[in-house]
């Protein structure tokens, strides 16, 4: 019995950093929309899907951490708040450019993914339930990076630049 509520207790305790990190994410994400003035549309819409997925998770999160009579914490990381911090002064100098909107995405997602990679394998030991969750919201921040690497792509490839007349 003691056995299984030290699982479920270390369960919680990884599944409330999870949250953490999704709380960082929708609010650097929201911070990138309300930050910028020219934000392309294609980015926003990228933006807003990546907060509704990370509120997605959040609730998930919650909602496994309940089921294991767990108590959810809300918060945000410490790390999160000093990139949060580190965003708005590079904004403020370099200007919020297609390209610095992309570098700022992939680098939020790869921080996500490490995370989780964390998570995932200090979940083995839990319950099979919470390894499978985070498994699952894993594969969708790999979708996520996908979807982000191919606007990195789609700037290269529409970059004048690029152009070569013969």
């Amino acid at each position: 019995m003691l056995l299984t509520y030290r699982k479920a207790e270390k369960a919680t305790v990884v599944l409330n950093d999870l949250i953490k990190i999704n709380n960082d994410r929708v609010i650097c994400y929201q911070q990138a929309i309300d930050q910028s003035t020219n934000l392309d549309s294609d980015l926003k819409r990228l933006f807003k899907e990546i907060i509704a997925e990370g509120q997605k998770f959040k609730q998930e999160l919650v909602d496994k951490i309940k089921q294991l009579e767990g108590n959810p914490k809300d918060g945000l990381t410490l790390s999160g708040m000093i990139h949060r911090a580190w965003v708005d002064l590079k904004v403020t100098f370099t200007g919020n450019t297609r390209n610095a909107m992309i570098s700022f995405c992939e680098y939020n997602e790869e921080i996500a993914r490490h995370a989780y990679k964390a998570a995932l394998n200090v979940s083995a030991e839990m319950n099979k339930e919470v390894h499978e969750l985070i498994e699952t919201q894993i594969k969708a921040l790999s979708r996520t990076n996908e979807a982000i690497s191919k606007c990195h792509e789609a700037r290269h490839f529409m970059d004048p630049g690029l152009i070569y007349f013969n």
